[in-house]
């Protein structure tokens, strides 16, 4: 840890603040967090970690918070507060009401007092943005706003590609640089392994014309993109008929049965994994099917793990019985079957503190892509500039949580007069 020296000679603490942006939504910034957190505490580090706009909440024992956080919070035991690691939580209707307002909330002061309680005796600071650099700027607090205010040093991830991957690099670290922020570097995410020694070639290349750090490649992880049936049950809420108690298991492919049963026997042949059936609950065709599909497919390579019933009308109780006999998780959600595809198709993939098979991923796959030694010899320490009437405001809570505590004390010690 680092000590900076204020102009009154008060000693501070001046972690490295790391600003994991990205180029769109569900790239990867959590994953990449989880990473250098869990690198950086290996290395006997202290490291706090932060998301100051949640958009993604979840009702946890601290509160509504963003889903992130509590992984965090969980996984590497971090002391801070929830509500400090996620000052801001844009919860329906949170964006209305701002703009509606003619004196708008202090959203500068609530980042800065959680960056504050974070940060205290820190060696790092992740700092966890949300979607692309803009975002949050209908609310003032763009992603180079935020890491601007922080005074933190960004690290842009992008998915794998190469002329869209470079496009979308340059219009955010463009974006950055507007806001008077320099980009550090750059990790390329979830590259399929044919293609990475072309993607890397061209990244690189980028990354050199713009005086750009190279953080390193993530090879493409099935278990990291697709959901697990535990996630795909929480998003769709579907009606749970029957279930093997496999919800950590993460679902391969999805595929739907929209095909004749000779076409959908012969599709089925060239899967791999565990496989999510969706088909009308009407097909009784491809449910008669599914044992002897079981039959032909029970291997390590491939399992029809569950199937998810479409339509007005439930399950007949035969096909059930028939898909628990075979061992596999039965669901049925009400509607259409293109309804039901849409709704797998937009889970956003997210992992949590018990999904031990992503955790396992990240910790073997991910960091042995990244170049953290590089990452850190490229971030300096800083602090923010905390405006004075943060300052004010913080030591005026202490002094009132002073009054109140004196004040309770004052009134027990009259109470046991009374009785």
């Amino acid at each position: 840890m680092v000590r900076g020296i204020t102009p009154d000679n008060k000693e501070i603490n001046m972690p490295k603040n790391i600003f994991i942006a990205a180029t769109g939504k569900d790239i990867g910034k959590s994953t990449i967090s989880f990473a250098l957190i869990d690198k950086f505490q290996e290395a006997g580090h202290k490291v706090g970690f932060m998301k100051p706009l949640g958009q993604r909440w979840i009702d946890s024992p601290w509160g509504r918070v963003e889903e992130d956080v509590v992984l965090m919070k969980k996984i590497f035991d971090l002391a801070e507060d929830p509500r400090d690691m996620n000052p801001i939580v844009v919860k329906k209707g949170f964006t209305e009401e701002y703009l509606s307002k003619m004196i708008r909330p202090d959203l500068k002061s609530k980042i800065i007092s959680g960056y504050q309680a974070v940060s205290e005796d820190k060696d790092y600071v992740i700092i966890e943005g949300t979607g692309h650099s803009g975002v949050g700027s209908v609310l003032d607090k763009s992603n180079a706003e935020v890491a601007r205010l922080l005074n933190a040093q960004i690290v842009l991830v992008v998915d794998g590609g190469i002329g869209s991957s470079i496009d979308k690099l340059e219009l955010n670290r463009t974006f950055f640089e507007a806001s008077g922020l320099k980009v550090s570097g750059v990790i390329v995410n979830k590259v399929l392994e044919s293609k990475a020694s072309k993607v890397e070639h061209y990244i690189k290349k980028y990354c050199d014309s713009k005086n750009l750090h190279y953080y390193g490649l993530i090879p493409y992880s099935p278990i990291l993109s697709n959901p697990t049936l535990g996630q795909v049950i929480e998003e769709i809420e579907p009606e749970i008929i029957h279930e093997t108690g496999e919800r950590k298991t993460v679902m391969d492919s999805f595929v739907v049965g929209a095909s004749t049963t000779a076409e959908f026997m012969e599709f089925m042949q060239e899967k791999s994994g565990n496989i999510l059936l969706v088909f009308p609950a009407v097909r009784l065709d491809l449910i008669m099917a599914i044992p002897n599909l079981v039959n032909f497919t029970q291997s390590e390579d491939l399992r029809i793990h569950t199937v998810l019933f479409s339509g007005k009308h439930r399950p007949s109780k035969g096909a059930i019985r028939t898909l628990i006999n075979h061992d596999v998780n039965v669901l049925w959600e009400g509607g259409e079957t293109f309804t039901v595809i849409s709704e797998l198709s937009s889970i956003s993939i997210k992992t949590r503190a018990e999904d031990s098979s992503k955790i396992d991923e990240i910790r073997e796959r991910v960091k042995e892509g990244i170049d953290f030694d590089l990452v850190d010899s490229n971030i300096k320490p800083t602090k923010p500039q905390i405006p004075v009437m943060v300052t004010i405001k913080k030591q005026m809570g202490k002094i009132w949580a002073k009054v109140l505590y004196r004040f309770r004390k004052i009134k027990q010690f009259f109470q046991q007069f009374k009785k």
